[in-house]
């Protein structure tokens, strides 16, 4: 027996082993008023152990109650084949609408399927509940899978944009690995190299000789012309590996610059007194003697 839709009803299915037990569940059924009484729904009896047959037929029943001599081969073997998490079985005994005489009592059939949907009903509600447990569970579970997609996927953009900038990183330390090594190609003897030191040429003159620097342009001359070791005059300042070495080399200077300007007298009577003048040999490259009188004539 087909009913409509009946989508907050309990939807019960019988399976009989044939159509005389069929008849007389569909009789059964029609005087308890399940529907009425109950919010339970009766929408087929199958008249079959076909186990194909039955697949077909009971798919979706909230309660399946399947017919049989207690809980014998048939029972059990549509049992396992029918049984799921959302739905329940129980037994409509035959063996309860039986009397002494073996005919089937009516009143008996109707008090066993009544009985027979009650229990299987509260069996049903309570898998209800553990079904709802089981949903919000899994509710909960989905929500928190879609919070860590979220974060994974957020991640995996964070990610994304972490390598790309560690890949720009790399470029630079690459440039910089690279300019580096130009630098230190370039100053690798910096080490063998010695730095000399600067100092005014006028503070050092005067702190060492206790006099004012007048000539600054002879000491430069004189520099130029003897090219002394790591040493350099020139605007205002003395460069020199140390303020000693630098002092050392004024000395120098002071002591020459002294000779020359205290024998110049003598120095040109002896050149205008050479009684055989020679004509100056022409040279593309004349030499200047390294002699203080004619550094600045």
């Amino acid at each position: 027996m087909e009913n409509g839709n009946h989508e907050t009803k309990i939807d019960v299915r019988i399976i009989v082993s044939g159509l005389d037990i069929a008849q007389l569940v569909s009789k059964a059924v029609n005087n308890i008023q399940l529907e009425r009484d109950y919010n339970i729904v009766v929408s087929s009896i199958i008249p079959t152990v076909e186990l194909d047959i039955v697949k077909k037929v009971a798919g979706g029943a909230d309660i399946l109650l399947i017919g049989g001599y207690g809980h014998d081969e048939t029972y059990n073997i549509l049992f396992n084949e029918l049984k799921t998490d959302f739905n329940n079985i129980g037994l409509f005994d035959y063996n309860s609408i039986i009397v002494e005489d073996e005919s089937i009592d009516d009143k008996l059939a109707e008090k066993e399927i009544l009985n027979s949907i009650i229990k299987s009903t509260l069996s049903y509600s309570l898998n209800l509940i553990n079904i709802h447990a089981l949903e919000n569970k899994l509710m909960k579970v989905t929500h928190n899978y879609n919070n860590l997609l979220d974060d994974y996927n957020q991640t995996v953009k964070e990610n994304e944009i972490l390598t790309q900038e560690n890949n720009e990183l790399r470029e630079d330390i690459s440039e910089v690995k690279s300019d580096f090594n130009a630098f230190k190609l370039r100053y690798e003897d910096i080490y063998s190299k010695k730095i000399l030191e600067i100092f005014s040429l006028y503070d050092l003159w005067q702190d060492t000789f206790r006099q004012d620097l007048k000539d600054e342009e002879r000491i430069v001359i004189a520099t130029d012309k003897f090219k002394p070791d790591n040493v350099i005059v020139g605007q205002g300042f003395i460069a020199a590996e140390s303020k000693s070495k630098a002092i050392e080399w004024l000395k120098i200077v002071r002591t020459a610059l002294i000779f020359v300007d205290d024998n110049s007298d003598d120095l040109i009577k002896d050149l205008s007194s050479d009684s055989e003048p020679k004509v100056p040999e022409v040279r593309d490259d004349y030499d200047i003697s390294n002699t203080f009188e004619n550094f600045w004539d």
